[in-house]
């Protein structure tokens, strides 16, 4: 059984200001719209200086999109305690179908967040990076797991980027799905995930066809 070190004063209170700032960014963009939101507006809001902002966050964008810096981190540590004999794409669904919980409780700021994406076209390089950096570690872990290279062996970073993939497409189905369906399995984010597993494992067959007027 793994020990979980209870996080000390120090680092609990910096997750907090980071939280803060994550959560004055969101708000304020969603208020003012984000092409007029400033760091300073930011730092006034949480009650804390330019210089403490900087610490945390290298610019607004990062402060809106990047990702919880423990994250993958604990993904990596799920990974790797899963059964050693258990295929990669197996070990990744239960774990990514785990971590769902982290993204469903927090549901509002999710949806709210992807709104200011969408409507700053300008942000979505950001938030793919994110994604990118996430795989990176994906593939890196699924590499120790097998023995393998990453950089020189292709299977770590196919099954890194098919598990982001179906990560990706899950969460997008997801955000919108409380907007525009009255189908509780576009709002169910362990749901989707597990079809999108389903799929992957299965090989892609082709599906039957579901949209008006299809042959």
């Amino acid at each position: 059984m793994t020990t979980v070190v209870p996080a000390g004063r120090r680092d609990r209170k910096k997750s907090a200001t980071r939280e803060a700032l994550r959560a004055a960014v969101l708000r304020l963009a969603t208020e003012r719209g984000y092409e007029n939101v400033t760091v300073e507006m930011i730092t006034e809001a949480v009650d804390v200086s330019a210089r403490t902002f900087f610490n945390y966050f290298p610019s607004k964008d990062d402060a809106l999109l990047s990702a919880d810096p423990d994250l993958a981190g604990d993904i990596a540590r799920a990974l790797l305690a899963r059964p050693p004999d258990e295929p990669p794409l197996a070990a990744l669904r239960t774990v990514l179908v785990q971590l769902a919980a982290r993204f469903t409780e927090k549901e509002a700021t999710w949806r709210a967040r992807m709104a200011v994406v969408r409507a700053n076209p300008q942000l979505w390089p950001r938030l793919v990076a994110g994604f990118t950096a996430f795989e990176r570690t994906l593939t890196e872990t699924i590499a120790r797991r097998t023995g393998t290279d990453p950089d020189t062996d292709l299977y770590p970073g196919l099954v890194a980027a098919a598990a982001v993939g179906a990560l990706r497409v899950a969460m997008a189905q997801w955000r919108t799905g409380g907007e525009n369906s009255d189908d509780s399995d576009h709002t169910d984010l362990h749901r989707l995930l597990g079809q999108a597993f389903d799929t992957l494992a299965a090989g892609f067959p082709t599906p039957a066809p579901t949209l008006h007027g299809a042959a």
